[in-house]
Order: C-alpha cells, then structure tokens, then sequence
C-alpha cells in the first residue's frame, strides 16, 4: 500500500473506493466512499474567540507565533493561522486555558448530508404530492398562499445556479450590489454552484412554480439567497460568514444541509446571537444511519443537535433537525434518527438506484466541451494499457461497452509491472478556456483486490509524466461486480486552462492477474450560462429543505409569526406515524397543509374544570380535573399566587394549610394560543 493512501471498501454488492475533489462522499453503505482518512478540521487553523475589551497588543501576545488571517464578523472572533508544524488540537488546547481567549477550537470540516446522484430524471415530486398521501400535503397548503417573495430563505450550501430558468425568478437580491448572495469560497458576489448539491436543495425550497418548465418547490414564490460556503466540503470559517451575512441581511429562514460529528462553540454563538434570534435555521440530520442518543463522535450530527441542552447541544431554540422518509413513509435507511435529537422527518429518499425513490429538483445546467471526443478511437488517445483500445479485447466472456460501440479497456490478463507503462492519456488537448464549473462524467467498470491495487485518474496542463499525489484527481480500488458505474469528477479548478490533459492508470500487484477496467461515454462538460438541469438524488439533505421550504410557506401565510411560533406550527402539525415513533422526538413526517392550519389559528381555547374539592373540607389535600375545548392542547396550573406550572388532569396538590385556597388552571392549544380568561376554583380548608 503507498504511503499515506488508503482505499475504503464497502459490500460485495459495490466494493468500490474513490477520492479526490470529484467523488462525493456517502457513509451508506452499498454507495461510494471516501479513499483515505476524511479530514476532521483544515489543517493549521483554528477560530479563537477573545474576550472582550481585549486589546490587539494583548491579542497579538496571546497568539505568539500563530496569526490572524481573517476577521470572522463577530466581535473577537478570528481564524487564526497557526505556525508551520503545529499541532491543532494542542494549539486550541493551550490557547482556551489562556484567560484573555473565551475560546479556541478547530475550523471543523462539515460534509453534505447528502447520497450521490445515481440515475436519471424523475418527473414527479412524490414528496410534494402521491397517490397514497404519503406526503407534506403541498398542493392542499398551496390552497391557502403559495408563498412570497417577501420572504428570504438562505441556503447556506454549494452555492447556487441562480441563472437556472426554474430558479432565477425566484432569487434574492441585494438591496444595494443587486447580488444574489455571496460565495465565501472566493470572497466575491457571484455564488455559482460547482457542485449541484446547493441547487438542488434550493430548487426543493422554491423553484419557481406555474412556469410550464422544470418543477416547483414547496414555494412557488420565494426570495432564495444563495450562499455558497463550500464546494465539496464546507469550512466553519465560511459557514460562519455565511450565517452572519444572512442574519445581517434579513434572512427569515436558513437551510443547512450539511453537518459533522464535532460540537463548535462558534457557530453556536453565531446560531443564537442577536441578529439571528429572528432566523429558523433548519438542519440535516445527516446520512450515518445511526441513533444520535449519546454524545459520541460516532452518534453526533452538528450542527442538527445544537437545539439540545448541554453537554450534548447549546440549547438553541431556533434550530430544526430533520431526519429523511421515504416514499413509503418509512424512516429512509440511511437516516440519523434519535427522538432527543432528530424532530421530524420529511421526503429524503431510499437507499436504492431508482430514481422514482429519489428527490428531483433543479441542476445546474451543462454542455460539453467543444472538440473533445466522447469515444476511446484513435487518434483521441494514446494507449500503453498494452495497446488494447474497443472491445476487440473481451473481459469475462462478453463485450466490455455500456453505450455505444466503444469503451477504454485493459483486459485482465498479463502481468503488470507499475503505473506508468499501464496508462492512457488524450492526445488532442481539452481546451477549457472562459469556461467555468467543468466536469467530467463517465462510466466506469473496475475489478482490482480491494486497498491494493487501484485506478487512479490524474489531471495536468501538460503532456508530461504525472506526479503522486499532487496530480491525482481521483483513486477507485475495489470490485464493480460486472456492472458500470456512472462517476462525476471535480475539474473546476482547471476552469480556464487552454490545455488539459487526463490520464488513466492502473495500478496493480505484479502476481496479481486478473486486475482490470473500462471506461466508457466520457465527457467533460462546464457550466452553461442561463441553462438548467434536473437531477434526482437522495439523502437528508433533501429531506432539509422541504422543512425550510414549509417554513416560509408559513411565514408568507403569515409574516408575524415569530420564531417559536413558526417552530412550533411545524413540529405541532406532522403527520405522525408509527415508523417514525421514539425515532424523532414529534414521532411525524411534515405536514406542510396542517402546519399552515397550526400557524393561522388565532382562536385561543377555553379550559373547563369538571373535578374539584368540596368548596368546604378538613382534608389536606385536593384533586382537580380539567379539560380544553381544542384537543391537543396543553395545560398550565397556579396555586395561589405561586408561578404559573406545566400541569397535567388530574392534579394533585397535598400537605395544605387551613384556610382560604385559589387555583387556577389555562389551557394552551397546538398555536401556542393561550386562554385569556384562565378558570378559577377556591376552596377552604377548616381546622
């Protein structure tokens, strides 16, 4: 195995690993994992917090050698470059037991909670509306509004194609720059999506609907501020600034489909803090298939569990985590759950490679690069694979080609020596200049031992040997089982370049005879101005956004509603069903329909007694039952001029003096509707 490499292997049904800036990350398994350890935080930084009425003198002695690199818009709050050599931990360690620091941590790495694309367009939103109502009863909310661009929606996430046709009516717009957001990547106003992942959860929230094109959020008028805080993985650094400015800029509701098994303070603060005390902030619960009950890094989900109390949380009471259901409205398999943690689901997906299964919403939009073949013929590349080029050479016993007539192919037979007398390069360069977003989709079938042996995919501007690792886009080590996988990789940061060329590499133990692979229907592709494209995938990530969809539904219904009220509507209106009991703390699926019903209610309930003590008595002790005209509700009592208390019927009070008592009890219905004219009882008790 070379050094600082390490393949993933899943189950014999898929046993294929693969990194690099192109291979999305899933820990389901059956599904595409990372080769190599993920990284928990960027290395050599971390986001310090001083305290206040620190001077920059003081500052400076407390950082030593370390430096700030970037004011992070809270008073105090800095990210801090550490001196080469550093150790993170031990750096945030020392600097917290500094008195002028409130606090030091890692700039954390948070991944998408996401499952990759794996089949093609769907063209029914199952999770908006079905046949067998297993859905948020969209169209029966829409009965009532059918949004408001008066309400802004943050989506804090890959950025967003705010040009796709099915979402450009639908954007934010800075009151001043008339940007639609701000990428915090690049640090600029253009917060285009090189990714996919960030569009569509924005297409979930609010494609724009009755527009005989594509297909329509939860809203179908909405105000979408893209926010674009990563690409394949997002920093807390940029996650920071992303929450800052949208608070900063009037954001109703923010979408987070991202998360991590690691607790920050900073982002906790930033989550509470005054400007965003106004703001939802609707979180994925992440795609581990675990209980988040215990405070381990193995069941964390952050941050989805900031909402709970410490140790485990930051007790943030504007916080919503979502967990996935399928289109059967069972829990999906690959969803975190927990009933302290999670609380509610909505339509994610299931972990198959049905696409009718998945979430469909909008893409960006593609075209292929002009020039560049899409077949393996002469004279488009040069093989030292042996020569072998089609499928004149047969794998097993059958034409190795998923489309088409031709695939690059290594037939598995011979020995093989190194990498580099077994690869393909194109010869005609791929000329990316003025394209932006470019990637590279293709098919691929791969049989190697599993961590040893591996195809690795190197990208470079000239025509030379590659170097290890510094050219490596991508490694996949394992076994396809005989079928083709279609993979997407990250070529963006080649955006410009007017030569590029890919080169192909198996890498294989030299007693090992059986190794080989196809690859077929390659292409690369950039972005497309003012175009637009739909993909169906799966994950929490899209379960997320129908929440925050269905939360500025509410708010369009109506703008007054505060942030525990709008909270509420949602969690107090689900469907509830018994797969999703004591796995998320409402036991429901959103319900878009009853939580508009739950938000609009302004009728408050009227509480009857109808069990009390005799109005004369030598007992001590004295028992009330109680009811409310609106089932659901909840009640609180008082007993004489104590505090009002969360009570339940019967209720019980003993050990009371003689003399004169008063009790008296309200009822507070599903909208928080609190009854104005509480009933009263008084009672004596006599020596």
């Amino acid at each position: 195995m070379r050094s600082g490499v390490i393949a993933s292997v899943l189950l014999a049904t898929l046993i294929l690993a693969g990194t690099g800036s192109g291979a999305e990350r899933s820990a389901t398994p059956g599904l595409l994992e990372g080769r190599g350890a993920d990284a928990e935080f960027v290395a050599g930084e971390l986001i310090v917090q001083f305290r206040p009425s620190v001077p920059s003198a003081a500052r400076r002695d407390a950082l030593g050698r370390s430096r700030v690199a970037d004011a992070l818009g809270t008073p105090g709050l800095t990210l801090v470059r550490l001196a080469e050599g550093s150790s993170v931990r031990a750096s945030a360690a020392a600097l917290a037991r500094d008195p002028r620091i409130a606090f030091a941590e890692p700039n954390y790495i948070r991944r998408y909670a996401q499952i990759p694309p794996n089949d093609a367009l769907y063209s029914r939103l199952w999770g908006l509306n079905q046949a067998s109502d297993f859905d948020i009863d969209a169209p029966e909310a829409w009965a009532t509004t059918t949004g408001s661009d008066e309400v802004v929606v943050g989506v804090i996430d890959s950025g967003v194609a705010y040009d796709h046709p099915d979402l450009a009516g639908n954007m934010w717009s800075h009151p001043v720059s008339g940007a639609p957001g701000r990428d915090f990547v690049e640090d600029d106003d253009t917060p285009l999506d090189y990714n996919g992942h960030g569009t569509h959860v924005a297409g979930t929230v609010g494609a724009v609907g009755n527009n005989m094109i594509g297909v329509t959020g939860v809203n179908q008028d909405v105000a979408i501020m893209a926010l674009r805080a990563g690409h394949n993985e997002l920093e807390d650094a940029d996650i920071l600034q992303a929450i800052n400015y949208a608070c900063a800029n009037g954001a109703d509701v923010v979408n987070g489909s991202f998360g991590g098994p690691d607790k920050a303070q900073a982002l906790a603060n930033a989550i509470k803090s005054v400007p965003c005390r106004d703001t939802l902030f609707v979180f994925a619960a992440g795609n581990d298939g675990v209980n988040l009950t215990n405070n381990t890094r193995a069941t964390n989900a952050y941050p989805c569990e900031y909402h709970r109390a410490p140790p485990h949380g930051f007790s943030a009471p504007n916080v919503v985590c979502v967990g996935a259901s399928t289109r059967g409205d069972l829990l999906s398999g690959f969803s975190n759950r927990g009933p302290t943690s999670v609380h509610l689901t909505a339509p994610g997906g299931n972990t198959t490679s049905a696409a009718s299964q998945q979430i469909l919403s909008t893409w960006p939009g593609y075209a292929p690069v002009t020039g560049f073949p899409e077949s393996f013929e002469d004279p488009g590349f040069t093989s030292r694979w042996g020569g072998q080029l089609g499928p004149g050479r047969i794998w097993g016993q059958s034409t190795e080609f998923t489309s088409g007539s031709v695939s690059l192919s290594d037939s598995p037979v011979g020995t093989y020596f190194n990498r580099s007398d077994r690869s393909i390069r194109n010869l005609n360069p791929i000329d990316l200049t003025g394209l932006l977003g470019c990637r590279m989709d293709y098919e691929l079938q791969l049989v190697t031992e599993p961590d040893v042996d591996f195809l690795d995919i190197y990208v470079l501007t000239n025509t030379g040997p590659p170097v290890f690792p510094d050219d490596l886009m991508t490694s996949w080590s394992g076994n396809t089982q005989g079928q083709f996988f279609l993979l997407s990789d990250d070529l963006s940061e080649f955006d410009g370049e007017p030569a590029v060329y890919l080169r192909f590499a198996l890498f294989s133990n030299p007693s090992i005879r059986r190794d080989g692979a196809h690859i077929d229907d390659l292409v690369v592709k950039c972005l497309q101005a003012n175009n637009g494209g739909y993909e169906a995938i799966q994950g929490t990530s899209m379960a997320s956004p129908h929440v925050a969809g269905a939360a500025a539904l509410l708010l369009a219904a109506d703008p007054a509603l505060t942030v525990a009220k709008l909270k509420n509507a949602i969690l107090k209106g689900v469907d509830k069903k018994a797969a999703f009991a004591n796995r998320v703390s409402t036991g429901g699926r959103l319900n878009a329909n009853r939580s508009v019903a739950v938000a609009l209610d302004v009728t408050p309930p009227n509480t009857i007694i109808n069990g009390r003590p005799p109005a004369s008595t030598t007992s001590r002790r004295a028992t009330f039952r109680f009811r409310s005209t609106e089932a659901g509700s909840r009640f609180q009592c008082r007993h004489m001029n104590g505090a009002w208390m969360s009570c339940s019927s019967p209720k019980l009070y003993t050990g009371l003096a003689p003399g004169l008592h008063r009790f008296r009890v309200r009822a507070i219905d599903k909208a928080l509707n609190v009854d104005p004219t509480p009933a009263l009882d008084t009672w004596r008790i006599r020596r």
